[in-house]
């Protein structure tokens, strides 16, 4: 039986909804959802429990999304989970009547039932993502599957509307590479401006918009009138999805790092789930593991052209139009960004993902007024702001693809205007300011106004709060803040309890001569703080695998805990290079750093080195003079004191090997990483002329290098940043593996 949710429903989600009905449910239910923008979730739904639309079950849906991917927690994961399935279903339901009700709403643009085809595709998108997140391997994969179904359904609806565009629109706008948005208003300045090449082939007819048999074989679509969605559930639910092999012991974690996905319970669920099946092989969509070319769009063609500069839309087309540009941009934008230590999660989907032109389609999307433009703005400020000022490799804000930041600023200030009582966009404009390097003003934006009524969102202020401290050498308002997060969220304890600690060995060290007793308040809370952080690993998962911070700081506590033993020493003088520098690092703080907040991290790390303040120095093992060496280069090299920073990573880092990094208790991140920073050191070397082709070529040999490394801890994190950097250069004519 369905289950029903959020109480009373005036109307029957079985009954079909005729063509004046419909619009009027559609606009409800958006009302609704956009409480969620001013952070008043309780206010979405008492709305949304008026109505039992599809459109209303999958507002229900969002709510609970949202709560779940901001906080992280199973039991709104559960939830979310539940209700996504219910707007699923029921969106299969309508869009399958529509196909046959004559009196439901017939679109000049779209197949019949396509707004509840968005509808499906929407859920299964959002419930993806809440299967990956889950602790369980089996739920991961399955949310893996799910995207795919997902694509299959939005290409459908994109390729309805590419037909449309060719036979609407003048010969500039259907054949050129580039559009450009029309001046004028703000709103309108935040349009497109994406390139895409033809697909080159001939434009399907309105009556036989489906995907393509051979595809459809595999994962129907639910947009075809001649799929049955009964029949597609029942082949989902053939499928071998069985308990996965989850033997992490969480009352004792591992403190070495697992690696790749290529664990043999890993393998083996891929191995069956790949789809590399004939079917999939002569459909639209490649899966050939040596392909150079990625689908960035659904068709292949240019669907960035708005769909608004040749039609006046109602509110349903609007709602499909904003809402396919809103979820395939976000699809290629994620997949775009998958380090290469999950490649092989590409092969179970399908396909590959195209930044570029997902944030095209996501610019597209927020110029819609509607809850998905606002959720399209979200996203791309989230990207704009948060990945891209995490990225080194990236083009400059005054080159092609480079940080678009004067169309950030007016996209916000738009949302902030619809939106006035929001956090989010706040928290958004904070990350901004961190971003230029402006992080007092940044501190100061998120402590000014008032908490937030979402717990989920004030875990989000209080972590961005901590980081912009940490970044500054604030150490005791650092340790308060991911205190203070703790208490808010059950994701990442044991992080939020290490960078604490870490704060406070920094407040040991700056008062160990001057302040004797001080000092040593200071070492028994980072003793207390940095022996409780492994207490918290091992109970969150991701994909059935501990969290790769779990692993990091359940390794440097037994390292130094080794130490003190082997040395005799306190605890806290154990401890090795400034904890808090790394974590500076792997978050990317110094590219948020001015020179005053550079000179403060290299005293740091120089305390380390120093024999006369830190006599244990002469004693540290290779790996921990690497780090010395690593995180001085890096600083270095945001000062813009390039030669130098590559002088130390060649004389200090990269000179030895790398059999000489690995054992349980060592770091071996250090190596890879230190090629990574000379393959940044080149690409900032840039100077204009004839030697950058060079540069550029050898950046990219440098990454491919640290791609196909063997394992090697906080490899995910450091692929993200790779996978970036590699984008960029074969943008600039590089070639690589």
């Amino acid at each position: 039986m369905r289950r029903i949710l959020g109480g009373h429903r005036k109307n029957d989600s079985s009954s079909s909804l005729n063509s004046i009905e419909e619009p009027n449910q559609l606009e409800d239910a958006m009302r609704a959802v956009a409480n969620i923008m001013n952070d008043d979730v309780d206010a979405a739904e008492s709305e949304l429990n008026h109505g039992s639309s599809p459109f209303h079950m999958l507002g229900h849906g969002v709510v609970s999304f949202l709560r779940a991917a901001l906080g992280f927690e199973q039991e709104m994961m559960r939830e979310a989970s539940d209700r996504l399935a219910d707007a699923e279903n029921a969106a299969a339901d309508h869009q399958r009547r529509a196909q046959k009700d004559a009196k439901a709403f017939r679109s000049e643009v779209y197949p019949p039932g396509s707004e509840f085809a968005l509808c499906y595709a929407e859920s299964q998108l959002m419930s993806a993502v809440v299967g990956v997140l889950n602790e369980s391997l089996t739920e991961s994969l399955k949310g893996f599957y799910k995207l795919r179904k997902a694509y299959m359904t939005l290409d459908t609806i994109m390729q309805a509307e590419q037909n449309f565009l060719k036979g609407k629109s003048t010969p500039s706008l259907a054949n050129t590479s580039t559009t450009s948005s029309k001046l004028g208003s703000p709103q309108q300045n935040l349009g497109v401006q994406g390139t895409s090449e033809g697909s080159g082939s001939p434009p399907a007819t309105p009556s036989n918009l489906t995907v393509p048999s051979s595809a459809r074989s595999s994962v129907p679509s639910p947009l075809s009138s001649t799929v049955n969605l009964d029949e597609d559930e029942d082949e989902d639910e053939d499928i071998d999805f069985v308990d996965a092999e989850e033997d992490i012991d969480s009352e004792n974690p591992s403190t070495e790092y697992q690696g790749k996905l290529d664990i043999p319970s890993m393998d083996r669920h891929m191995n069956g789930l790949s789809l590399h099946d004939d079917a999939i092989k002569t459909s639209d969509v490649s899966v050939e593991e040596d392909t150079e070319s990625s689908i960035t769009s659904p068709t292949n063609a240019d669907t960035t052209a708005s769909l608004a500069d040749v039609y006046e839309m109602g509110s349903l087309d609007e709602f499909v139009h904003s809402g396919s540009s809103l979820c395939f941009g976000l699809l290629l934008l994620v997949l775009s960004l998958i380090p290469p230590a999950f490649s092989k999660l590409l092969y179970i989907i399908g396909f590959r993902g195209d930044r570029e032109r997902g944030i095209a389609l996501l610019w597209q999307a927020s110029r819609s007024t509607n809850i998905n433009g606002a959720f399209a703005g979200l996203v791309l400020l989230g990207f704009l702001n948060g990945l891209v000022s995490f990225s080194d490799i990236i083009p400059r804000d005054d080159e092609k693809g480079g940080y678009p930041r004067q169309r950030c600023k007016a996209l916000l200030a738009s949302m902030r205007e619809r939106y006035p009582g929001s956090r989010l966009w706040l928290l958004e404009e904070s990350r901004m300011l961190s971003s230029e390097r402006q992080l007092e003003k940044a501190v100061a934006l998120t402590t000014a106004d008032k908490p937030s009524p979402l717990k989920q969102i004030e875990a989000l202020r209080w972590f961005d709060h901590g980081l912009n401290c940490m970044y500054l050498h604030h150490y005791e308002d650092c340790s308060s803040s991911f205190q203070k997060c703790i208490t808010l969220n059950n994701w990442s304890h044991a992080l939020y309890c290490y960078i604490a600690g870490a704060s406070h060995i920094e407040l040991y060290r700056k008062f160990k001569k001057s302040d004797p007793a001080k000092a040593q308040t200071q070492a028994e809370e980072a003793e207390k703080l940095l022996k409780q952080a492994p207490k918290y690993t091992g109970k969150k998962r991701f994909m059935a695998r501990q969290l790769p911070f779990d692993v990091f700081v359940n390794r440097k506590v037994a390292k130094w805990e080794q130490r003190a033993q082997e040395l005799n020493v306190p605890f806290v003088d154990a401890v090795g290079v400034s904890p808090i520098e790394e974590m500076i690092y792997f978050w990317n703080g110094y590219k948020r750093m001015r020179p005053e907040h550079l000179q403060l991290s290299l005293d740091a790390i120089a305390w380390s080195t120093d024999v006369k303040r830190n006599p244990g120095w002469e004693e540290e093992a290779l790996d921990e003079r690497c780090i010395a060496s690593l995180l001085r280069a890096a600083t270095l090299r945001n000062l813009d004191r390039i030669e130098e920073a590559k002088k130390i990573l060649r004389q200090e880092v990269l000179c030895h090997e790398w059999a000489a990094f690995k054992g349980q208790s060592k770091d071996n991140w250090v190596q890879p990483v230190g090629y990574y920073e000379m393959a940044v050191c080149l690409w900032q070397e840039r100077d204009g002329t004839e030697a950058d082709k060079e540069r550029i070529q050898e950046g990219m040999a440098l990454l491919d290098k640290v791609a196909n490394w063997e394992t090697y801890e906080m490899e995910a994190r450091v692929g993200m940043r790779v996978t970036t950097a590699k984008d960029t250069l074969s943008k600039y004519g590089a070639t690589g593996t």
